[in-house]
C-alpha cells in the first residue's frame, strides 16, 4: 500500500473526528434549537464559510506535510480556531439553556489559543525555510515561482532562466560584473530513451540534474533548458572558471556511468560555456551557447 501523508497522520485525523463529535454532542445537551425565522443568515454564511476554509486549511496541511512538531502545531492551531469557527455557527441554530448562558463567552478563547499555537508554528516553520532555502540555492537564486518548475529535473524552467539571465546582463551593463553561462547535454539520450523506455529516461534527467546541482557553486544557478538539456548561470565568473567547472561536473557525471542500467547507452555529457560580451541580449547569448556546443559536439 502507497504511504501517503494522510496514512501517516491516522492518530491526528481520529484525534480531531473524536473532539468534532464531542463538540456536537456537548452542544446539543446544553442549548435548545432557535426558530428558523430567528436565525441571522448572512451571519450564518460568514461563520460557515470560515468554518469551511479553516478545515480545507486542516485537510491540506495533513495532506502536504509529512510528521513533525511543525505539523502538529499547525493541526493543533488550525483544529483550536476551527473549533472557535464552529461553535459560532451553531450558535446561530441554537440558544443555550439558561444555566449553560456562561458558555458564550468562552467561543473566543480556542481561536485565541489556536493563534498562539499558530505563532510558535511559524517560528518553527521560518527555521524549516532556512534549510530548504539553503537547499534550493542552486536552482531558485532568490526568486521562488512554482509556474517555472519541471517536475521531470527538478529544476526550474528555460523561462526561469531567461529571466535570470536577463537580471545578470543589468547587472553586468551597470557594473561591468563579468559572467558565464555553461550547457550540458547527455550523450546518446535519444538511444537511451528509444532502448530503456520513458520512465528510465526522466529518472535519468532527475539524476543528472542533482549531479549538476551538487557539483556547481552555491552561487550558480542550474536550469534544465530543453529535452536532455541543461543550463548553469555563473555570476562573476570567467571564461577559465567556467571551464573547470564544467570539466568537474562532466568527471562526476562519468563516475556514475555504473549507476545505470546499460552503461553502453549512456556514458558522458557534452559540455561547454560562453562568457558574456557587450552588446549581448538573452536570445545572442542562447544562439551563441548553443553553437558553440554543437561544434564541440561535432569534434568530440
Amino acid at each position: 500500500m502507497k504511504i501517503t501523508n494522510l496514512t501517516l497522520h491516522k492518530h491526528l485525523v481520529f484525534a480531531l473526528l473524536i473532539c468534532l463529535l464531542l463538540l456536537a454532542s456537548s452542544f446539543i445537551h446544553i442549548s435548545n434549537a432557535k426558530p428558523v425565522a430567528s436565525i441571522k443568515w448572512l451571519d450564518v454564511i460568514g461563520e460557515g464559510g470560515i468554518a469551511v476554509i479553516t478545515l480545507c486549511w486542516l485537510i491540506v496541511t495533513l495532506y502536504t506535510r509529512p510528521k513533525g512538531k511543525l505539523t502538529t502545531l499547525l493541526f493543533i492551531g488550525i483544529s483550536m480556531v476551527h473549533f472557535s469557527m464552529l461553535l459560532d455557527l451553531l450558535d446561530e441554530f441554537f440558544r443555550y439553556k439558561n444555566e449553560y448562558a456562561w458558555f458564550s463567552r468562552l467561543e473566543a478563547i480556542p481561536a485565541v489559543l489556536g493563534l498562539v499555537m499558530m505563532s510558535f508554528a511559524l517560528y518553527y516553520w521560518h527555521k524549516e525555510q532556512q534549510i530548504i532555502n539553503n537547499r534550493l540555492i542552486k536552482s531558485e537564486r532568490f526568486y521562488r515561482e512554482h509556474s517555472f518548475y519541471d517536475m521531470i529535473s527538478g529544476l526550474y524552467s528555460a523561462s526561469y532562466m531567461k529571466k535570470q539571465i536577463a537580471a545578470e546582463l543589468v547587472h553586468f551593463n551597470t557594473h561591468n560584473t563579468p559572467f558565464c553561462i555553461s550547457v550540458f547535454d547527455i550523450k546518446s539520450f535519444n538511444l537511451y530513451l528509444r532502448e530503456q523506455g520513458r520512465l528510465s529516461a526522466n529518472k535519468l534527467l532527475h539524476d543528472i540534474a542533482s549531479l549538476i546541482q551538487v557539483n556547481i557553486r552555491d552561487s550558480d544557478l542550474a536550469c534544465r533548458y530543453a529535452g536532455d538539456r541543461f543550463i548553469v548561470l555563473m555570476p562573476n565568473t570567467k571564461q577559465h572558471q567556467a571551464q573547470v567547472i564544467n570539466t568537474h561536473v562532466a568527471n562526476m557525471v562519468k563516475q556514475h556511468v555504473l549507476y545505470f542500467d546499460n552503461k553502453t547507452l549512456f556514458n558522458a555529457i557534452h559540455q561547454s560555456s560562453i562568457e558574456v560580451t557587450r552588446g549581448d541580449d538573452v536570445t545572442s547569448l542562447l544562439m551563441r551557447l548553443n553553437h558553440t556546443l554543437t561544434l564541440q559536439k561535432q569534434v568530440a
